[in-house]
């Protein structure tokens, strides 16, 4: 028996329909018909070796139709241009990772990435789950080997598949964001961002969509479109602390209005009184904007009670003594918020470099010690030429 073309986009629609009595059909026309495997061979590699609802008897049938009618080298080939798939979906690691020299990983990908235009037609026949293990492919290598092209190749295919995938076009989004638009890249994308965003906002469990949309205009200047998320992420989820706190610190500054930035902490610590994050905004309010150094002090301290990782409020207690002109205990806090022994107190490194900037500006304005300040000066200039 032979069959037309139309004949074989049917097989291969029956073959991939999510239905097993469809599956069956079509292996059992195929069993009367083994010259057509080699038409076949991408959808049989898909239903032999991918799809893990499948009954066992139904990749069974497909396994044997491939090794009975192709060669062992052409199965071979299929079988390691869809291997990594398989990984993406299961819980294993490689113990070397990815990035060890001629890793299996690395040599898997690029063997499906060779081949993955061949593959996608009959993904679109039955897209949903094919998208879902793209995403999990890209969760992994952001995960297990942080190559972010490869991330966001992977997830623009989950997309490709299933538009209404919002795990790959959060996971795209956040990345584009984190990686590139904080860094001045790719601000081309933001609106594209930002429609990720909040596309995949569903219920008050993903509220961290309007939080990162909100802090994506923050990153470029964007404040109104900010407050913009801020609140209607608030209609949306009101008692949300993250939300009430970011929008806190978006009102002391840069927009300056500490009464409203003073009532939005407010409603955050009457949910979480003890919130080291809220304690420290609260304070930072009540130094900046009322001058109330004496409440800004206690609510410092609060903070650096639960623990010397919340480095922040040690920088804020360094600016208060400043600001109190008790100099020997303002160069205390900034040295404490800055490093703990021999390592920076803090990953981020915005944040290393404008502590960096106010112990400079410290020794040199304010102690007239220009040894120091050459000597933290030098530890800015190598933190910036690492970023370069």
């Amino acid at each position: 028996m032979s069959f037309t073309k139309q004949e074989i986009t049917q097989l291969s629609n029956l073959l991939l329909s999510p239905e097993d009595t469809n599956k069956s059909i079509a292996l059992g026309l195929i069993q009367n018909s083994p010259q057509v495997v080699n038409q076949l061979q991408i959808p049989l590699t898909i239903v032999a070796y991918l799809s893990n609802d499948n009954q066992a008897h139904i990749e069974g049938l497909a396994h044997d139709l491939l090794i009975q009618n192709l060669p062992e080298a052409c199965v071979r080939d299929l079988q390691d241009q869809i291997l990594i798939l398989n990984y993406a979906q299961y819980k294993f690691k490689v113990v070397e990772g990815w990035n060890t020299y001629k890793n299996p990983l690395r040599l898997l990908l690029e063997l499906h990435e060779n081949a993955i235009e061949k593959y996608m037609p009959f993904f679109r026949i039955n897209p949903a789950p094919y998208a879902k293990i793209y995403t999990l492919l890209a969760n992994r290598i952001k995960n297990e080997w942080n190559n972010y092209q490869k991330v966001l190749f992977f997830y623009e295919k989950a997309m490709e598949l299933d538009p209404d995938n919002t795990q790959a076009s959060f996971g795209f989004a956040s990345i584009v964001h984190t990686h590139y638009i904080k860094k001045g890249q790719r601000l081309e994308d933001v609106d594209r961002v930002l429609n990720y965003y909040i596309r995949s906002y569903k219920t008050p469990r993903n509220i961290v969509s309007y939080r990162n949309a909100a802090l994506l205009c923050q990153d470029i200047g964007a404040i109104q479109r900010a407050v913009h998320y801020y609140e209607e992420g608030l209609k949306l989820c009101p008692d949300d602390t993250i939300l009430l706190n970011n929008y806190a610190n978006l009102l002391m500054h840069p927009i300056r209005d500490y009464h409203k930035a003073q009532a939005f902490a407010a409603r955050g610590l009457d949910i979480l009184p003890h919130d080291p994050s809220l304690l420290d905004t609260m304070a930072n309010i009540q130094m900046y904007g009322f001058r109330n150094y004496e409440k800004a002090e206690q609510l410092f301290f609060k903070v650096i009670q639960k623990g010397d990782e919340h480095h922040y409020s040690f920088t804020g207690l360094g600016d208060l003594y400043l600001r109190m002109q008790d100099y020997d205990k303002a160069e205390k806090y900034y040295l404490k918020g800055l490093h703990n022994g021999l390592q920076y107190t803090s990953r981020e490194i915005h944040e290393i470099t404008l502590k960096l900037k106010k112990i400079v500006r410290f020794y040199a304005h304010y102690l007239n010690d220009s040894l120091r300040a050459e000597h933290y000066y030098h530890k800015l200039v190598r933190l910036k030429n690492k970023t370069h």
